[in-house]
């Protein structure tokens, strides 16, 4: 009887439909959508990868805390303190009845109390400002004769160009969007036309001079951290 030999699937339709499996919703036939995919796939991966290096550079800086991420990962009710209690000796006693330990802990708790209250105050803003917020998408959308899906789907828009920023990622097709809903061109044209009516070719650079500097954005200064010096006055565990 004759056998048909069985032919061996391509790299390529092999990882094509691995993709297809992880994006049903991509056109892989589609090169825009499909190569869209496939950058966030790699920022995705990137990320990651950048992630567990600097995991890895950690736990080999410090053994016990590659120790205590070992027994974490074992234990669903793991208690960081009485891991350390019971396999480093931590002497709690001592580190409360040491005069520059214990300010330290205060210093850390107060600091922890400061970032709770900034994130009560945001969570409050945030629930003062949304219903109004809400309310004028609504108009907004209404007036552009959006439909609900449409405006929804704008707002998911707005929410991932935030994600992306506090990551550093910019998308070039959202500044574009930006840039020219803020007239730069038309800015620039009625400049001229004002200048060549009142027949002062002056002006017409003054307003353009004027328009760049008003398109120049003010970034915020990085203020450079202050090293702080190691004290070696109270033995940190988590330092080979």
């Amino acid at each position: 009887m004759y056998m048909m030999e069985k032919t061996e699937k391509s790299k390529k339709d092999t990882f094509r439909e691995r993709f297809q499996s992880r994006y049903p919703n991509v056109n892989v036939d589609d090169e825009e959508a499909y190569y869209g995919a496939a950058n966030e796939l790699m920022d995705n991966y990137e990320s990651f990868e950048t992630n567990s290096n600097n995991m890895r550079e950690r736990m080999m800086k410090s053994p016990v805390f590659a120790e205590m991420i070992v027994a974490a990962g074992k234990q669903d009710d793991f208690d960081p303190v009485v891991w350390m209690v019971a396999n480093k000796g931590l002497d709690l006693q001592a580190l409360q009845d040491d005069p520059e330990y214990s300010q330290k802990l205060a210093d850390a708790h107060n600091t922890y109390l400061e970032k709770r209250a900034k994130q009560d105050e945001i969570e409050k803003q945030m629930s003062e400002n949304m219903p109004a917020s809400i309310e004028a998408i609504r108009a907004k959308a209404a007036e552009m004769n959006l439909t609900d899906e449409q405006a929804e789907k704008v707002i998911g828009q707005m929410y991932q160009v935030m994600d992306d920023l506090i990551v550093g990622k910019i998308d070039p097709s959202m500044f574009e969007l930006m840039a020219k809903g803020m007239n730069f061109d038309t800015a620039v044209q009625d400049a001229k036309a004002e200048g060549i009516a009142e027949g002062l070719g002056t002006k017409i650079d003054d307003k353009l001079v004027d328009l760049n500097k008003k398109r120049e954005r003010v970034g915020g200064s990085q203020r450079p951290t202050r090293e702080r010096k190691q004290e070696n006055d109270v033995k940190n565990p988590f330092l080979a």
